[in-house]
């Protein structure tokens, strides 16, 4: 499954073995559009037990103002990156006591 993904990301970025060429910078309105798609793809997807048990109009608001938070998205990309790195390094999950 690695290997896929590490065919996947040289392919999009070297297609046919040469370098990808840049992609021209997005308007703002064209950086608006995509931002108010993706929020509302976000909205449509929030499970139905969340909307239960919070209210759906609660659930609209937590879910989009808890990705505003800069120091929380650091926070979990760093988790994501932590399990990556474990998951493809397994001696990473010995305890610091040991070494």
């Amino acid at each position: 499954m690695l290997v896929c993904y590490i065919n996947i990301f040289r392919d999009t970025f070297w297609p046919n073995g040469i370098l990808a060429p840049q992609i021209k910078a997005r308007s703002n309105s064209e950086r608006r559009e995509t931002k108010e798609r993706a929020q509302q793809k976000l909205l449509d997807n929030i499970p139905d037990a969340l909307q239960n048990l919070v209210r759906q109009q609660n659930a609209r608001y937590g879910i989009i103002n808890s990705l505003q938070e800069a120091n929380a998205n650091k926070h979990l990309l760093y988790v994501l990156m932590e399990m990556i790195l474990k998951e493809l390094c397994p001696e990473l999950n010995v305890e610091t006591d040991q070494i």
